[in-house]
């Protein structure tokens, strides 16, 4: 049993946390969706995340990237 949960510690990800203005984009499965996003705020339910021309949206954080 050991085993296992050694072998799952090694596929966990911590959530990433961004400030607040951080410019973003959102990525799943590969592929770029969305692009020059600024994060409004980081709550239990995701990220708030305003987008150019989609509005604003809660994203997980775990589907973003920081844009540096």
């Amino acid at each position: 049993m050991q085993v296992l949960f050694f072998l799952k510690s090694l596929f966990t990800v911590a959530a990433a946390t961004f400030a607040p203005g951080e410019r973003v984009n959102l990525v799943r499965r590969g592929s770029i969706l969305r692009t020059d996003g600024y994060v409004i705020a980081q709550t239990d339910k995701g990220v708030l995340v305003e987008w150019p021309r989609a509005g604003t949206g809660f994203v997980h954080s775990s589907e973003l990237t920081a844009i540096v």
